[in-house]
């Protein structure tokens, strides 16, 4: 028993709450729908209270068919009678408006319902948005994705089963007070059975709670399973690994049917159990009414109409608890990752966070700059107590190998990420986290993995800039050598370019995205290993694109390939975190045993030893064409 209380008061609190959210978000519309609700209890009753008189007519062949009116209802008509013609004309009117009524009382609680789902998605979805990027880094995309689109159709069926459990709450007061007037005796032994079968059933409710925890964790494995495989569908047909996303998932929808089987198998119980003590109390209730109470046929008549229609509703306000103990955890859950994200949120210019007030016209530094992920076994920094500058107008390469933290500083340099320790300032204003969405308005990102919509070109570079006219759209493609390409496509701008971009070839991909970039006029130009997969020719073509941007912007370039580091005016060499140099392009590469120099080296080395199979030598790279434009190249 103390067990069953201690569960009994958490899903209870838990139910309030949901129903308080819900009142909370309607406002006085949810006043106005219970209002409705008992309107449609009362109009319920009034057409079976007006059964009896009716019922009293049978079997009296002598009279004029004249209804006596029972004396709660003489207020209508004085002379205690009506004519039977008036007596079926109120009941087909009143059944006629009962019917317009619930029409009308649907629809509005339907818009009530939608609102209330869609403030809740809207909620989540602009907490997500709002937060700090940091988050996203220990996060699975899928669990997000699963949340506003799996988890939200579960919230929307724990609401309308909510709403149906108060209309069938109320509808079985109202027909429980027709059985008042009646014969009171007999509605509280129907109450009575009633509360005995609610009782009995809970431990169907408390399975039902227990299955929607479990439901919850088996679509968010069949949501990951489906959305890593989908994402990733080109490397795993590459790799021939399908069938073991296929095994995978089977296992899961293998597992969601065992458990939804053992529900229903549970559940199916409970509603046998209903039905027989049903058919108990009704037989209880038709010999006491005969034998103990002795009442008239028409009034053991609409007794048992109203106790057929009693019955059901305690059977329906079980199915409806069920249905909102089963989809209420997916409301806590979507409320769980809410909060996360809330407790990260991004500081903006209303709560508190400084609008604008940052420029770059003389240069961006970087002062013992620091950085580890809070999820960081080891506790070690992915960069420490790294110091550089950038100077306005400049182009700075970012050099180093894979997992040197190449990344991670673009990711700060661009106000995504936080420095654990260090600063970054612009024009000696220190980059915080009151002016830190501020200033991204005066950054442009292209990375090496092309973010593209399924969408036309034009809607893909007014990401960027929503209110740009053609005229700065075919500016920005031709700064970014894309201008050549899009005029050869069958719409030109009005191109839709498939799914990320995928009838595009790598180059024109990146070649848009740099253009899209330019369309912001950032006065930080950063690129993230932009080309890393592309051709030499194509790197040649954006290598040419961000020279002729020399002095128009300062330009952060991050790159393993020496061809893509030759119009640089200063490079900056990484190495496990560390800066290990920093210094102009040309001296660096003059200086014997740099870095620049080695990586200089080993891809010419590479070059020599590498040849075609007619044994012609490779082509040069973007390096030589683009180092003759460079200062000191």
């Amino acid at each position: 028993m103390a067990w069953s209380t201690k569960l009994r008061l958490p899903l209870l609190r838990d139910v309030a709450g949901f129903g308080g959210v819900m009142a909370q978000i309607g406002g006085r519309r949810t006043v106005t729908a219970l209002a409705f609700l008992i309107l449609g209890s009362l109009t319920e009753g009034l057409s079976i209270l007006l059964l009896i008189p009716l019922l009293h007519l049978i079997g009296n062949a002598d009279q004029d068919f004249a209804v006596r009116v029972p004396g709660a209802l003489r207020w209508l008509a004085p002379g205690g009678t009506l004519s039977l013609a008036t007596v079926l004309c109120l009941l087909v009117g009143l059944v006629a408006l009962q019917a317009m009524f619930n029409r009308f009382k649907s629809l509005y609680m339907a818009r009530l319902l939608y609102d209330f789902v869609n403030r809740v998605r809207m909620n989540l979805f602009e907490s997500i948005g709002k937060a700090r990027w940091g988050v996203f880094t220990r996060m699975r995309s899928s669990d997000l994705d699963h949340a506003l689109t799996g988890d939200i159709d579960r919230v929307q069926a724990a609401a309308f089963s909510l709403l149906m459990l108060a209309q069938t709450t109320l509808l079985l007061a109202g027909y429980l007070a027709v059985s008042l007037f009646i014969s009171p005796v007999m509605t509280y032994f129907a109450i009575l059975i009633g509360v005995l079968l609610f009782i009995a059933l809970q431990p169907f409710r408390a399975r039902a709670t227990a299955y929607g925890r479990v439901l919850t964790s088996r679509r968010q494995e069949q949501y990951r399973t489906v959305s890593e495989f989908l994402g990733g569908i080109k490397v795993a047909k590459s790799l021939n690994v399908e069938a073991s996303y296929f095994a995978q998932l089977r296992a899961t929808l293998e597992t969601m049917k065992a458990d939804n089987i053992a529900y229903v198998r549970n559940s199916t119980i409970g509603t046998a159990l209903f039905q027989v003590a049903s058919v108990i109390g009704l037989s209880l209730f038709i010999y006491i009414a005969l034998v103990r109470f002795h009442l008239s046929l028409a009034e053991i008549v609409v007794l048992l109409l109203v106790f057929m229609r009693v019955a059901p509703r305690f059977m329906e306000m079980q199915t409806q608890a069920q249905q909102v103990l089963i989809n209420l955890p997916a409301y806590g859950a979507m409320q769980a990752l809410q909060a996360r994200f809330d407790a990260e949120r991004e500081m903006e210019p209303g709560d508190g966070g400084q609008d604008g007030g940052l420029s770059l016209k003389t240069g961006l530094d970087i002062r013992d700059l620091s950085f580890a992920y809070g999820n960081n076994s080891d506790g070690r920094p992915v960069v420490s107590s790294i110091t550089f500058g950038l100077p306005a107008g400049k182009v700075t390469a970012l050099i180093g190998p894979s997992g040197s933290g190449k990344s991670t500083i673009a990711d700060m340099l661009l106000g995504l990420l936080e420095p654990t320790e260090g600063r970054i300032l612009a024009d000696g204003v220190e980059i915080t986290t009151k002016n830190r969405r501020a200033w991204r308005d005066q950054v442009a990102y292209v990375p090496q993995d092309v973010f593209l919509l399924h969408d036309t070109v034009a809607a893909n570079l007014r990401l960027a800039a929503p209110q740009a006219g053609d005229e700065e759209l075919w500016a920005a493609l031709k700064k970014a050598n894309a201008a050549d390409f899009v005029e050869r496509l069958d719409l030109r701008l009005e191109t839709v370019v498939g799914d990320r971009g995928v009838r595009l070839s790598g180059g024109e991909r990146q070649r848009v995205a740099l253009a899209r970039a330019l369309l912001r006029k950032p006065s930080l130009l950063i690129l993230d290993e932009a080309t890393s997969a592309l051709d030499w020719q194509n790197q040649s073509l954006v290598a040419q694109s961000i020279d002729v941007l020399r002095g128009e912007m300062t330009i952060l370039t991050i790159a393993h390939r020496p061809s893509m580091i030759a119009f640089a005016d200063w490079v900056v060499a990484l190495e496990n975190g560390r800066v290990v140099e920093v210094g102009q392009y040309r001296q660096l590469k003059a200086r014997s045993g740099s870095r620049l120099a080695r990586m200089l080296s080993g891809e010419r080395a590479e070059r020599e030893t590498a040849t075609p199979a007619d044994g012609a030598p490779l082509p040069a790279p973007a390096e030589r064409s683009a180092e003759a434009a460079a200062p000191g190249g």
